[in-house]
């Protein structure tokens, strides 16, 4: 005899209802800092402040793909997508891993360059730009630093913000510092150190996507306790079968077999296991499947 529940009572919406007006409310700012950025550039012939415009259109995209998992995310299950379609936000994450990837290696690439023919900023007004973009990209970055952790789509919007933060700041203290010193090899060098410390962020954001795209158990969540706490659970004899795996960037699903001594208190158990799960453990798709003791059910 075999007792089955699909607990989807617990299936509480766990993207934040203002996720999506803070990814807007970013994606508006960096549209027109990177306007601004553009016109400004126009108006004083620097090459500089274009690419960097178009640099901040770039990550305009990865806010704008990370604003479609969230929405992708939010869509309820359907006869095609029985689990709906969260697991796009560990596709983007992913793509946007790429993306940051990229922008890491045009820095370096510019950076060795300007090794090579060393030269002075064009002007202060270069230097004021990236002021006003420090401050803009770190408001952008504080709209995702609560979620960075607990979601890897919103930590790859987190770290664009940051790098381009990161990008901003070294041109402010590189040009300050030339202003000062007259070493231009200053300015290739912040931007060396700003490519690696994107690069080493962005490795591990496309590590642990990576991970999750292959079901493997998420970060926050030790297999080791979840299988302990299922075996003390009263009347449980054994556990097997035991599955944990993501269906999103923050939602995770379980799958169990659990041998009781009576099956008939089957109900009461899968209850207790539905609400602990949710809120020790952070699952909140939990399939059990409830077997007698004398039932022997081969392992997977």
């Amino acid at each position: 005899m075999h007792s089955h529940d699909h607990s989807h009572g617990s299936h509480s919406e766990l993207v934040s209802d203002t996720t999506s007006l803070r990814l807007l409310l970013g994606i508006g700012i960096n549209v027109l800092f990177a306007l601004a950025e553009a016109v400004a550039g126009f108006m004083t012939n620097s090459l500089a402040l274009m690419a960097d415009a178009g640099h901040n259109a770039s990550d305009v995209m990865g806010l704008i793909l990370a604003l479609a998992a969230v929405h992708l995310g939010k869509q309820k299950a359907s006869e095609r997508y029985t689990y709906g379609k969260g697991r796009a936000s560990i596709q983007i994450s992913i793509l946007n891993s790429v993306i940051l990837l990229a922008a890491a290696g045009a820095i370096a690439v510019e950076a060795i360059q300007r090794f090579q023919n060393p030269g002075p900023l064009p002007g202060m007004t270069i230097v004021y730009i990236a002021a006003l973009g420090v401050v803009v990209n770190g408001v952008s970055t504080a709209l995702y630093w609560q979620d960075r952790k607990d979601d890897l789509n919103m930590r790859g919007a987190f770290l664009h913000m940051a790098a381009d933060a990161l990008v901003s700041l070294s041109v402010v203290v590189g040009g300050l510092l030339i202003a000062w010193t007259g070493a231009y090899w200053i300015d290739p060098l912040l931007s060396v150190v700003v490519a690696v410390v994107i690069l080493w962020s962005t490795l591990q954001l496309l590590l642990n996507a990576t991970r999750l795209s292959l079901d493997a158990v998420p970060e926050n969540i030790d297999l080791g306790d979840v299988r302990t706490y299922l075996h003390s659970l009263p009347g449980v004899r054994n556990v097997h079968d035991l599955h944990v795996w993501p269906m999103s960037t923050r939602k995770t699903a379980l799958t169990a077999h659990l041998v009781v001594e009576r099956i008939e208190d089957s109900g009461e158990l899968l209850g207790k296991i539905n609400h602990d799960l949710q809120h020790h453990f952070q699952i909140a798709h939990p399939t059990i499947q409830i077997e007698a003791e004398k039932h022997e059910c081969p392992e997977c």
